[in-house]
């Protein structure tokens, strides 16, 4: 399925060596090896599974695409001419050059991209690279600020010489009229890939929009998806927080059908750009998906009796009232299976006790590894109904 970490698949004692390790906060877990950072996160769940009394007998396993060099996405703030990350001595920007975390080529992006003189002080970059190598920025700067560089013409000129530019937090594209610049509505382009088995698939979206943060470590999340999937052939699914369709076609290539909910109106207008932009042998998928806007957090209507699974990728606050209408069907009306996916596994650990009390038990668990030298993780857990 995909690479376990485990003794001989990478050297435990590797160290991921940075000149910045004692200034910068992005980083918690630079002085431990790698293999002694993925026990450590392993640990951590399993004692977030005892405080909330969720058995699991079965073993935790790390998935990783390596320990460092992984990130085509990144998101740093300006601050009085200095780009990066808050210091963990004071609240201030830390200039950073260069990072372990980033892909070789969005490493490069970045060393362009810092040779810009901005003419204000304060702002947050979004840079990306997108599944062809093409580079991306989201500006958001206070309007006085958008309306400075709009002004200025030279900066904006020479961004879009190598990218495609965002400005702001309506994600608006500057075009160049011939005298002066205007904002026009957002596009939606390729900016990330999702997979269906070994095939991969390019997700329509934005600069700015959520993905995530890596392309070598996301293939390894799709698979784990696509494999659990087939263990229930035919299944009808519902799925929780759909975005710009990551799980969502993973798990199409294996179900019967699929219902995706989600609440951000430009995600679901990449996911129906993504099917209208589907290759014509895979055209048959747009047949066997809905697609719901709401916030479901709140109210969901649809009726799980209906459905054979569940799979979630909920914000950090977690279900919420997505879970009510699970609670107040009969037990054996509830889905058999039930899949989420979660970077804040404190909110995920609260959804799953509910779970258990609806019968459900944890039967496989993985962490993903895609923020190594972190603290963060991410978790992809197969629950199945007693």
């Amino acid at each position: 399925m995909a690479k376990l970490l485990k003794k001989g698949s990478f050297n435990r004692d590797e160290r991921v060596l940075c000149p910045l390790q004692d200034l910068c906060s992005g980083c918690q877990h630079l002085d431990l090896t790698y293999g002694a950072q993925c026990d450590f996160k392993k640990d951590q769940l399993l004692q977030l599974f005892t405080e909330f009394s969720l058995p699991y007998l079965g073993s935790i396993q790390v998935l990783s695409a390596g320990p460092a060099f992984l990130r085509d996405r990144l998101d740093f703030s300006l601050e009085e001419g200095r780009l990066g990350l808050y210091r963990k001595d004071r609240r201030e920007i830390l200039d950073i050059p260069g990072c372990s975390q980033l892909s070789p080529v969005l490493q490069s992006w970045l060393s362009e991209f810092r040779k810009i003189q901005w003419p204000f002080q304060k702002g947050s970059i979004r840079l990306r690279i997108g599944p062809q190598g093409q580079k991306g920025v989201w500006l958001d700067f206070a309007n006085i600020d958008i309306k400075t560089l709009l002004d200025e013409k030279t900066i904006l000129h020479n961004l879009q010489k190598e990218a495609l530019v965002e400005i702001g937090q309506r994600r608006k594209v500057p075009v160049w009229t011939g005298s002066e610049f205007k904002l026009r509505d957002p596009e939606m382009h390729v900016w990330f890939q999702t997979w269906m088995n070994e095939r991969p698939v390019d997700l329509f979206c934005q600069v700015a929009s959520f993905t995530q943060p890596s392309l070598r470590a996301n293939k390894i999340i799709c698979d784990v998806i696509n494999g659990w999937i087939q263990s229930f052939p035919r299944s009808r699914l519902i799925e929780f927080g759909s975005g710009i369709g990551n799980l969502t076609l993973p798990a199409l290539a294996a179900a019967e059908s699929l219902t995706a909910c989600e609440i951000d109106a430009l995600s679901l207008e990449g996911l129906q750009k993504t099917l209208e932009s589907l290759p014509e042998d895979l055209q048959v998928l747009r047949q066997k998906i809905e697609i719901h806007r709401g916030d479901f957090q709140k109210k969901l209507t649809q009726d799980f009796s209906q459905f054979d699974g569940v799979l979630v990728n909920p914000p950090r606050s977690g279900l919420m009232n997505f879970l009510s209408p699970l609670e107040e069907l009969p037990a054996n009306k509830r889905p058999p299976f039930f899949i989420y996916m979660s970077c804040f596994p404190e909110s995920m650990a609260k959804d799953v006790v509910r779970l258990k009390e609806c019968g459900y038990d944890l039967e496989e668990v993985y962490i993903v590894d895609q923020f190594p030298q972190t603290s963060h993780y991410e978790v992809l857990a197969l629950l199945q109904r007693k």
